[in-house]
């Protein structure tokens, strides 16, 4: 058997694991020019009709989140092809204004959940929802931090954690609607620090 037909399995916790509360500290509405190696965030995957499991995958990619013009993307991984993304534009920490220049008044405190993209990638099945709820609890050089809930993520065929270079970048054909076996809720927290 070749290294790349070699199946590798996530490893689940316990539920209540992924129900915890994250860790709070600052928010810095500007949010750039921070570095993080050291992080993890637990991704509960709770396939419509199904039983729920909980994930735990740690920091990979880039120490910097900054994805210019003016994203943040924090990348994780786990076993094989196994992983998760949570990104949001950066303008959202500032109720979606421009960061605080001199000169510019300062923008108030994040007082609600801002909207996210997270993806989760087990066992080969990439699971993704652009329409995810975040509240940040800290966003600051030394510690990011947030939970998040995503009621409705689907199956996607492109899996960032496991690229097929091999077929056909776009299929011309008209996209499924997905079925219950593909929709699965998405709820958890990270935390990250220098």
């Amino acid at each position: 058997m070749s290294a790349s037909s070699v199946q590798h399995q996530s490893l689940w916790l316990d539920p209540g694991e992924c129900a915890r509360t994250p860790p709070t500290g600052a928010i810095d509405l500007v949010a750039y020019d921070s570095r993080f190696t050291w992080s993890r965030v637990l991704v509960a995957v709770s396939p419509f009709g199904g039983t729920g499991r909980c994930y735990s995958f740690a920091k990979s990619g880039n120490a910097s989140p900054e994805v210019p013009p003016d994203s943040l993307l924090f990348t994780f991984s786990g076993p094989g092809t196994d992983g998760a993304q949570l990104g949001f534009l950066a303008g959202d920490l500032t109720g979606g204004g421009p960061p605080p220049v001199a000169g510019t008044p300062t923008p108030g405190p994040l007082t609600g959940p801002i909207t996210a993209l997270v993806g989760v990638s087990v066992d080969g099945v990439y699971r993704s929802s652009a329409t995810c709820r975040l509240t940040v609890t800290a966003m600051s050089s030394p510690l990011a931090a947030g939970h998040f809930t995503c009621p409705e993520a689907t199956v996607l065929t492109a899996n960032p954690f496991s690229p097929n270079d091999e077929g056909p970048f776009e299929d011309s054909s008209a996209p499924a609607m997905p079925s219950d076996s593909d929709t699965a809720t998405l709820s958890g927290w990270f935390e990250l620090t220098p």
